[in-house]
């Protein structure tokens, strides 16, 4: 008989908070005009709802630099996180020098920062699934495993 156990790995994130880390952070520039791109930015939003919120997510929106116009989509896409107009964000100095080239890219971008500042995974717009499973490997996501009843008594005896 096999059990279903599910490992849950919070120890990593837990430490990086307590040390004082920056929050890891995923960068998603996508187009206010692309059907499928705001359906990404609502699924990412969904994602990180669904695992508690550990990232840090900042929208960075093409083609639009209308503040209200954007503060709308926000709100009739079920987004959550900021959002900034891409061509502004050139401008600012906090933002990982990786998206400088991707900005205005017509397929989207999205890159996940870890919490020393390092590009962890990147890609274009339709790759924000593969993405967001680096990210839970990052953030020592879940993993579900199949474990027979005899393999937890050699887990025991490893261990006495």
């Amino acid at each position: 008989m096999k059990k279903r156990s599910i490992v849950v790995f919070c120890l990593i994130s837990a430490l990086a908070s307590v040390a004082g880390a920056q929050p890891t952070q995923l960068f998603y520039v996508f187009s206010a005009e692309d059907a499928a791109q705001r359906l990404g930015a609502h699924h990412l939003d969904q994602w990180n709802e669904d695992h508690g919120r550990p990232l840090r997510v900042m929208g960075l929106v093409q083609h639009q630099g209308d503040v209200a116009v954007m503060e709308q989509m926000r709100l009739q896409e079920g987004i959550s996180f900021q959002l900034m107009c891409a061509t502004a964000a050139q401008q600012n100095p906090g933002l990982p020098a990786e998206l400088s080239g991707h900005l205005d890219s017509p397929a989207g971008f999205v890159l996940l920062v870890d919490a020393k500042g390092r590009a962890a995974a990147s890609g274009a717009g339709a790759q924000l699934n593969q993405v967001l499973d680096q990210a839970a490997l990052l953030l020592g996501g879940l993993a579900a495993t199949e474990v027979d009843e005899s393999t937890w008594g050699k887990v025991k005896e490893i261990f006495k």
